[in-house]
């Protein structure tokens, strides 16, 4: 929870995917910056999984940001040149804050 608007001190890039057609037509899925934001930043866990045969390191951050209505499920985390998949979202108070849950994996 955000008591002070000084705990957002960490600066993130979110991004939107668009989708484009490849020189064969099929649907291509890219990132744009969609803003750079002020966010409080906190570690949840880390822990390794076996997928597709291959073992991945998987961190799981949640990052708080002020409200913005252009953010999704598919929006994307860029901070300190590695993504985040945004896993879900919640909203906190009327339209104040949001609580992005992210994974990384590596």
């Amino acid at each position: 929870m955000i008591k002070q608007v000084g705990q957002l001190d960490r600066r993130i890039t979110l991004r939107n995917p668009t989708e484009a057609k490849d020189a064969y037509g099929e649907d291509v899925r890219t990132y744009t910056d969609l803003s750079d934001v002020w966010a409080k930043v906190e570690y949840q866990k880390s822990n390794e999984k076996e997928e597709t045969e291959r073992l991945t390191n998987i961190t799981k951050v949640d990052f708080t940001i002020r409200y913005r209505s252009d953010v999704t499920a598919k929006t994307q985390i860029n901070w300190h040149s590695e993504t985040y998949e945004v896993d879900g979202i919640l909203f906190i108070g009327r339209e104040e804050y949001i609580v992005l849950n992210a994974i990384k994996r590596s």
